[in-house]
Parts: C-alpha cells; sequence; structure tokens
C-alpha cells in the first residue's frame, strides 16, 4: 500500500516524494470553469499540506471533508494517510463525476456529496461532525466571486468539530484580512508555510504563459464559540442539488463512528507546534 510507505517516519523527504509520486496520477477537469476559478491542486502542493496536516495528528484515523474537492487529490492523499472517513463536496458535477473515476482508480473509501459548498453552513446534521477539513478555496478574485474565500472558510468550520482543524490555501495578500476575520470568529489561525503556486495559461484572461502565486498554508482551529452569520455569500456557486440524499447518510455514518469513538478509549495528545520552513511548490 502506499500510504504505508507514505507513513515510514525515518525519512521524511522519501515520504514527501513518495506521496506526491501518488498523487500524480489523480485527473482533474478536462474543461476547467472561470466562474468557479478552478484550478487544480499539483501533487507537490498537495503532498505538502497533507503531510503537514498528518504531522500534526489531524487525519490518521479522522473523519475528513475535502471541499470544493475538484478531482478529490486532497480526499484522495487523505484516505492514502489512513484517515477513517472522507467527504468530498464539489458544486461542479463534472467535478464529481472526474473525482468518482480517481476514487475507484485508487481504491480508496471517499464519499461524494453534488452541493454548494457555502450551503454547508446551513446543514445542520454536519455541523461539527468532522475532525479536519482540507480545501484549496477559490480566491475570490473574479468580480462575482468576491468573499467566496471567506465563505469557504466559514463553511469549513461549520462542519469542523471543536478543537478541529481547518487547512486552506489562501493568497498571501490577504493574510492579514483573513487574520482579523479568523481572530474575529474566535479561532486560532496559523500560517504554516508561505508556497508558490504556479497557475498556468487556462483562461482567456491570462496574458502570460503561467503565473507564481504567493498562497499561504493555514491551519484553523476551530473555537468553542457560534461562527456569526456571514453578511453575504457569492450565490454564482450555488447549486439547485443543496438538499442532497447523501447528507444524511454521511452525518449518520458519522454519528455512528462518533458513538464508536466514545466507546473507546482515548488516544494521546495531538500534534506539535513547530512551523514548517518555506517551501516552493511546482
Amino acid at each position: 500500500k502506499g500510504w504505508q510507505l507514505v507513513c515510514d517516519p525515518a525519512n521524511q523527504g522519501m515520504r514527501l516524494k513518495r506521496l506526491q509520486e501518488e498523487l500524480e496520477g489523480v485527473k482533474t477537469w478536462p474543461s476547467p470553469k472561470v466562474a468557479l476559478e478552478q484550478y487544480p491542486t499539483a501533487a507537490d502542493i498537495a503532498a505538502h499540506m497533507l503531510l503537514q496536516a498528518h504531522e500534526m495528528g489531524d487525519i490518521d484515523s479522522a473523519l475528513v471533508a475535502d471541499l470544493g474537492c475538484g478531482g478529490a487529490v486532497l480526499g484522495i492523499g487523505a484516505a492514502l494517510l489512513g484517515a477513517a472517513h472522507v467527504l468530498g463536496c464539489d458544486v461542479d458535477d463534472e467535478a464529481i463525476a472526474i473525482a468518482a473515476e480517481n476514487r475507484d482508480a485508487y481504491e480508496v473509501a471517499l464519499e461524494l456529496l453534488h452541493i454548494d459548498v457555502c450551503l454547508l453552513s446551513e446543514a445542520p446534521r454536519l455541523a461539527g461532525l468532522f475532525d479536519c477539513v482540507l480545501m484549496n478555496p477559490p480566491f475570490g478574485t473574479q468580480r462575482d466571486s468576491r468573499g467566496i474565500d471567506v465563505a469557504f472558510l466559514h463553511a469549513a468550520l461549520s462542519i469542523c468539530k471543536q478543537g478541529g482543524a481547518v487547512y486552506s490555501l489562501h493568497k498571501s495578500s490577504t493574510r492579514a484580512f483573513l487574520s482579523r476575520t479568523l481572530q474575529g470568529w474566535g479561532t486560532v489561525p496559523q500560517v504554516l508555510a508561505e508556497l508558490r503556486f504556479d497557475i498556468p495559461r487556462m483562461y482567456r484572461h491570462h496574458t502570460r504563459d503561467s503565473a507564481d502565486v504567493a498562497v499561504d498554508l493555514w491551519r484553523v482551529s476551530a473555537g468553542a464559540s457560534p461562527l456569526p452569520a456571514l453578511s453575504s455569500v457569492p450565490r454564482t456557486m450555488t447549486s439547485p442539488v443543496a438538499s442532497s440524499p447523501v447528507a444524511p447518510l454521511v452525518a449518520a455514518h458519522v454519528g455512528e463512528r462518533r458513538a464508536l469513538e466514545r466507546s473507546q478509549p482515548r488516544r494521546g495528545g495531538r500534534g506539535h507546534s513547530r512551523a514548517p520552513a518555506t517551501k516552493r511548490g511546482r
């Protein structure tokens, strides 16, 4: 199994290289949609993000959600690293179809939910159910998508349990704003690393063959206080399938898992607080 080699603590560099190689086979959308700001997460970026979360004790045996999953590279990586259950969510039906193909190719346990991620904030059955949320959300740079990055964070924290962790990628230029916003929500935000995200020419408004964008890898620990309601949420990404029958099934599965956890002895403390050195992506 790939994850058994990846999780060998003897050599961190080999672990990163091995996981990156595993994830390079994950397919992405054949026709990305500019309105959804669809940019694939490169295997090296995904591997760095996943191993950081794994080292901090947030993936192994955890209930994990991959929001705006696309081809589900983060969700598949989490499953390879030993997550107990993974749910991938995306508003794009083509992305869900590709994610299903990837899931079958990798033979991992991955539930898929076709839904607008922003609506998860309004899904009480999923509130506080997940140990860890992974995502590479839209940056909100399009005219009709301002604030979508914050809306994704709000949705992620809504379904994350108290003390759980959200790992997310955001443009470094938004660092000060996101820090103020997240602290105002009663969470504990931390920038773990600054990465370089290489964006190839994909859309008409791109004028260069590629752009090297500085992005922050955030770890946000969910707080005990209820999240404030968002004043506005971009609606260009809403989906007509807000009430998917998968949601109650996932909630029931997660509820069973929680009951099993409560019946077993608690494991030791998690993770460490060391922030990694700055890394450079492809």
